[in-house]
């Protein structure tokens, strides 16, 4: 068969369809083309708002967004969870900055994790840095990167504040600490058996496997050297600076 509207319309109708897990890529690995399809599947699916209407051309395939262009995110619902900044200065918000559409699916995959696919039911992800940064050109300000500052779940409500980075650290000769001597290299602090343990290392290991993290093909876990950084992150210029959130990005090192 060689009819175009017909072609047009089986396009139109394959964005409908979500992504299967044996075509899954990590977020960091896809091409802005595929990011862009499944943001589009995302909106229609009801997982994804963005700021303007999805729409199609005449082929059937999409006009906004465009591949490579960014957008911002309505904040009622990503991947089912509500996002809600935890600054004050954006406490108005309802949308983030301009995303990567890349970070966009990053997300919404975590948002769906989180409330769908674990135990820990979240429904609201307390964010930072999504679409804003310190500038236009750091990873923030180009939408590549998220810092996730807690959520609320089933289990009550985790800060990475008060429930990781401002918990004692017990070092190996058994004192404890409040934060990480120069000649220790860190290691996760928490128990991973306790509700906030638990909880942070899901969401880490979650990130690992679809964030940008250390270059190789095995995913770190807390402690080592990662592009996902967090209060127990072993570089110490870098750990002061991330003891209130983890920082994940899909952008490579």
């Amino acid at each position: 068969m060689n009819d175009p509207d017909w072609a047009a319309k089986n396009r139109r109708a394959s964005y409908n369809m979500m992504p299967r897990v044996e075509n899954w890529t990590a977020a960091y690995k896809l091409s802005q083309e595929e990011a862009r399809d499944i943001a589009v599947t995302y909106v229609l699916n009801n997982y994804l708002t963005l700021e303007k209407p999805v729409t199609f051309g005449q082929d059937g395939a999409p006009t906004y967004p465009k591949v490579g262009e960014r957008a911002r995110l309505k904040l009622d619902n990503i991947g089912g969870v509500r996002f809600v900044p935890d600054s004050k200065a954006a406490a108005g918000w309802t949308m983030t900055g301009a995303m990567d559409l890349r970070t966009a699916v990053l997300a919404v995959r975590l948002g769906i994790y989180l409330r769908e696919e674990s135990k820990w039911g979240v429904s609201t992800i307390y964010w930072g840095g999504m679409g804003v940064g310190r500038d236009e050109n750091d990873r923030h300000g180009k939408g590549l990167a998220i810092d996730f500052h807690g959520a609320l779940t089933n289990f009550g409500k985790f800060d990475v504040a008060a429930n990781w980075g401002q918990q004692p650290i017990t070092l190996p000769n058994g004192k404890t600490a409040k934060a990480w001597p120069l000649n220790v290299m860190p290691y996760f602090r928490l128990d991973v058996d306790t509700p906030a343990g638990g909880f942070f290392y899901a969401v880490y290991h979650f990130l690992a496997g679809e964030a940008s993290d250390n270059g190789t093909n095995k995913e770190s876990s807390i402690g080592d050297r990662s592009q996902i950084l967090c209060p127990d992150t072993p570089d110490p210029g870098l750990r002061m600076y991330h003891q209130d959130h983890i920082h994940c990005e899909v952008a490579s090192s």
